[in-house]
């Protein structure tokens, strides 16, 4: 009888720490914890007197990896096709999105698929969508995923209606 009692038990403890599992596994989202453990990105930031309008802008990260962006057409319309064209020091850098996203009206967050093209050449197609309200600050971020740290370029730029 005792021994009934226990395997029982057993089964009842194991069944829960399956299903436990099997939850966890469906309901936990394991990129978010791993970011949290990593920590927010480093960025740096383009100097402010450097505007995409006029010419492309230059940033060296934290490694030393450099990024010239450059934004056709110079107008930066919107509800049309830009072209982010991307210059490195790095020609094998893999798995890079651009990341852009208004930071003065939630506008939505864009994540452009970055093509390398070789020897340092890259480049990212995509549409900014329009804001009866106009003035839009917009941030682009480049990430480069790290072991232990994020760290990334941020460039700003402004559109109108």
């Amino acid at each position: 009888m005792t021994k009934n009692k226990n395997d029982l038990k057993s089964l009842i403890i194991s069944s829960v720490a399956i299903i436990a599992i099997v939850l966890g596994y469906f309901l936990i989202d394991f990129n978010v914890l791993y970011q949290s453990f990593k920590g927010e990105a480093k960025f740096v930031t383009q100097k402010a007197d450097c505007d995409l309008h006029k010419r492309s802008c230059t940033i060296t990260i934290q490694d030393g990896t450099t990024f010239e962006l450059s934004i056709t057409p110079k107008d930066i319309p919107l509800m049309k096709s830009l072209k982010f064209t991307i210059k490195s020091n790095n020609p094998n850098l893999e798995k890079l999105n651009l990341n852009i996203y208004a930071t003065n009206m939630f506008m939505g967050d864009f994540n452009l698929p970055i093509k390398n093209l070789s020897n340092g050449n890259y480049e990212a197609i995509g549409t900014l969508p329009t804001c009866p309200v106009g003035d839009m600050k917009w941030n682009a971020e480049i990430r480069i995923e790290k072991l232990n740290e994020t760290i990334g370029a941020r460039f700003q730029f402004k559109t109108d209606i």
